[in-house]
């Protein structure tokens, strides 16, 4: 959707506390066409102007202003049923449980980020049957069971770097991608962090819920732009007992990402970086629907683990033998077989036992004594 189609007549509360931030930020909002209400740069002024009845449409949180946290503006909000996310460079950990679900963009933001992650909370879209058919795990179900659980989702857009999932918080939410690309990092507890696995259309993300555990220990952080559809934890609970499959499915695919996960730990030990990177791209193009996507060198040196300038020279090595082509912030594949050829053992098993697994019989399929309810 185009900034001006969301921004007419659209009034953005700004909470931010550095000057330069907050001024760019206004600045940027205002000539895309928002009523900027701000920047304010502390919780007692948004506080007082959320009273004040300005007819906030929403509103852009920093998350530590002047050393107070944003959440009593937060919970204010939410009491108004005010839609909101977070624009921050604080570790995303600090959000607390009840505002888990929120979106939550970490700066540098890009001005695209910004309208879709403001056209995200100002207008959730319902879901079509055909983008239903868009997900895996979803076109796999029975039409029957499907349209048992088509009410409780909704389609959201996902800017790059919108946060899904904080290590050690409940998770709120469900996802089933369409066309973006989220990345399961480990972090550790100095903050290291390293991707360990992709998920994208093929899959979805809260299996945990379905065996009772609400909790994360990693994060997912979205890496390449696009939709996906949701479902609350409360929802998808009962969407489990009205569509048994969907519990069947998700449990073949939280084993096909182990797979993934453990043959990412091979490649990061063995395989050399042209390698890595050449897997990891067509991993990504396996998730969406282009030849090209928009990634920086910036997160792909946080995906596979090393130095940016490391990922620049095998960037331009893929480049000079003319495999994929590379401007500042995008990739476009052009040789997809080759690619498949220099990626040699590190791509190809995961991708093979989702085929395997995905094509298993459902459980009207299999034989009575096999099958077991969804606890």
């Amino acid at each position: 959707m185009a900034a001006s189609q969301i921004a007419e007549g659209t009034r953005v509360l700004l909470v931010e506390d550095d000057y330069f931030i907050a001024s760019d930020l206004a600045r940027r909002l205002d000539q895309m066409g928002f009523d900027v209400v701000g920047p304010l740069p502390g919780v007692e002024e948004a506080l007082e102007r959320i009273r004040a009845g300005d007819n906030i449409a929403a509103a852009m949180l920093d998350i530590r202003l002047s050393g107070e946290m944003v959440f009593p503006v937060a919970d204010e909000l939410e009491r108004r049923a005010v839609p909101f996310i977070f624009a921050t460079a604080f570790d995303p950990q600090v959000v607390p449980a009840r505002h888990a679900d929120k979106l939550l963009l970490r700066k540098p933001l890009e001005d695209r980020t910004i309208v879709a992650a403001l056209a995200n909370v100002l207008e959730p879209a319902a879901v079509a049957n055909d983008e239903m058919q868009r997900n895996a795990i979803l076109r796999r179900l029975p039409q029957q069971q499907l349209g048992q659980i088509s009410r409780f989702l909704r389609r959201v857009h996902l800017p790059r770097g919108a946060v899904m999932e904080v290590q050690n918080q409940k998770v709120t939410r469900v996802y089933f991608p369409i066309d973006c690309v989220a990345s399961l990092i480990a972090v550790g507890r100095q903050g290291t962090r390293i991707e360990t696995g992709l998920i994208g259309r093929e899959g979805m993300t809260g299996m945990g819920i379905a065996i009772g555990d609400d909790r994360t220990s990693h994060e997912l952080i979205n890496q390449v732009e696009g939709d996906a559809l949701v479902m609350a934890a409360l929802d998808f609970r009962a969407a489990l007992h009205l569509a048994p499959d969907l519990g069947l499915l998700g449990a073949r695919f939280s084993r096909i990402l182990g797979v993934q996960v453990s043959h990412t730990a091979l490649v990061n030990a063995k395989f050399e970086l042209r390698q890595r990177l050449a897997r990891w791209l067509l991993m990504v193009q396996d998730r969406v629907p282009l030849q090209s996507f928009d990634l920086t060198h910036e997160y792909l040196s946080i995906m596979l683990g090393v130095r940016r300038s490391s990922v620049t020279d095998a960037i331009h090595v893929l480049e000079g033998e003319k495999l994929i082509r590379a401007t500042r912030s995008n990739i476009e594949i052009r040789d997809r077989v080759q690619l498949i050829k220099i990626a040699g053992e590190a791509y190809g098993t995961p991708e093979a036992e989702h085929e395997r697994l995905m094509r298993l019989p459902l459980a009207r399929e299999l034989p009575s004594e096999l099958i077991r309810p969804v606890a």
